[in-house]
């Protein structure tokens, strides 16, 4: 009994390692789409599922990042009022984060 708790324990802490090395990478690619234009990201990600127009300026787009065929999370990218992107939060039914950066 004890024996399959410590394969089932070792299972979990291995799963949950590869996970956070999957986040951490994308928090780094993520980080370099700050600086891009709204233009660049369609261009590689593809129209954005919705975008909210801010009064005071700028816009928030959103798309959904596919981990795997039942993990399905969403990436919201702020835009300047000049269309430049100054942020990004993820988040999806495990975790949420946002960039070190923030819109000024």
């Amino acid at each position: 009994m004890m024996g399959r708790f410590l394969v089932i324990l070792a299972i979990c802490i291995s799963l949950y390692g590869c996970a956070e090395a999957g986040y951490g990478k994308s928090d780094a690619s993520w980080d370099t789409w700050i600086g891009t234009t709204k233009d660049d990201r369609v261009k590689d990600q593809g129209i954005p599922t919705r975008c909210h127009t801010f009064k005071s300026g700028g816009e928030a787009c959103e798309w959904p990042i596919t981990w795997a065929p039942n993990s399905v999370g969403t990436i919201t990218m702020t835009f300047d009022p000049k269309g430049i992107a100054c942020q990004w939060s993820y988040k999806d039914a495990y975790i949420e984060r946002r960039s070190a950066q923030k819109c000024q």
